[in-house]
């Protein structure tokens, strides 16, 4: 098996096409990490207050420690009036109580830690706040998995389907091997390239957002505040679990294209329907969730987004981690079958 993969590596990286595919995604990895030093990149209204402040005389600015004692006292004066109305039999929007509630808790959480750099997310429209160029950029870092999906698309699509173009699959298929083994090298050289450019970009990511903003942001933290107690997650961890959170999308394209490919045995077909999976699927399930079709739900699109779903903001009510997952393995169990049926019962 291991030659097998060995094979299938050696006639993947000696395409041109294949080279350019992954120089293009560590090009997209090093813009991302040097992208708000660009000139015409314009900052949004938070960074411009901590411009202006910095401009701002020395004794007149707050030092670090009052300004999150300050928020912190804000956030609890907020929440206590809510709470205190409620306690009144003054009618309160309960979901307006816990987020003052949450909102105070991560506060104090940051006071209490002496935090300078964290990430929160905004209870009424979940956009990522936080003070931070690194954090920022680190916590969109996931959408750098959209294109290595794409790669995977192509070399997941072609890479049984240009077998059958070019006619070397029967000099594949005349060796002592039986066909099923041949199938799983083409799979696994697949997943493990996969699984290797998704570490690859992650580290590379952190590295040169380290060489760009400092790496004292990686002291920061992720903090939310739940069920009435606020907890924080190193930056670090917290990006990481994104990552893998996202590579579940690639990953699903990837074996879609390969089922695609090695069913039909075309290349464009498979591409255009995985790379039409991918643009699509989002639009799709947003669509189906805004007119409030529940069995869209059941759709693998619909279930991708395991970041938003494990937030707690997942595109229909109800929809939960394990549900997704649970989901997601009928499909690639579907897809992997698919594909071995074709692959191995299907005449040359």
């Amino acid at each position: 098996m291991f030659k097998l993969i060995k094979n299938e590596y050696s006639k993947l990286l000696r395409r041109r096409a294949s080279q350019i595919l992954i120089l293009l995604l560590l090009l997209a990895a090093a813009g991302l990490a040097f992208f708000f030093h660009l000139p015409f990149v314009q900052s949004d209204t938070s960074y411009e207050t901590i411009a202006e402040s910095s401009a701002q005389p020395e004794e007149e600015k707050p030092s670090p420690e009052q300004l999150r004692h300050e928020q912190t006292e804000a956030a609890r004066i907020q929440y206590d009036a809510l709470k205190a109305n409620k306690d009144a039999g003054i009618p309160v929007d309960q979901a307006a109580l816990d987020k003052a509630e949450n909102t105070y808790l991560e506060h104090q959480y940051i006071e209490d830690h002496d935090l300078d750099y964290t990430l929160t997310f905004d209870k009424d429209y979940g956009y990522a706040v936080t003070d931070s160029l690194l954090i920022r950029t680190l916590n969109s870092a996931p959408m750098l998995m959209t294109l290595i999906a794409l790669v995977m698309i192509v070399f997941a699509g072609g890479i049984i389907a240009n077998e059958t173009s070019q006619g070397t699959i029967k000099f594949l298929l005349i060796n002592p091997v039986r066909r099923g083994k041949i199938l799983w090298s083409k799979y696994l050289c697949c997943l493990s390239l996969l699984v290797f450019l998704t570490f690859l970009l992650f580290g590379l990511e952190i590295l040169l957002l380290g060489i760009s903003y400092g790496f004292s942001g990686y002291a920061g933290e992720y903090v939310h505040a739940a069920n009435g107690a606020a907890a924080g997650t190193p930056i670090l961890l917290y990006g990481f679990q994104q990552f893998m959170l996202a590579a579940v999308n690639p990953l699903l394209m990837m074996t879609m294209a390969f089922a695609i490919s090695s069913l039909f045995r075309s290349s464009a077909l498979s591409i255009a329907l995985g790379l039409g999976g991918l643009l699509g699927g989002s639009v799709i399930t947003s669509l189906l969730s805004e007119l409030g079709i529940d069995w869209g739900r059941y759709l693998v699109f619909s279930n991708t987004g395991l970041s938003a779903v494990a937030q707690g903001s997942p595109p229909f009510p109800g929809q939960t981690l394990t549900f997704s997952i649970f989901v997601l393995a009928i499909y690639m169990g579907l897809f992997l079958l698919t594909a071995y049926d074709g692959f191995t019962r299907r005449e040359v």
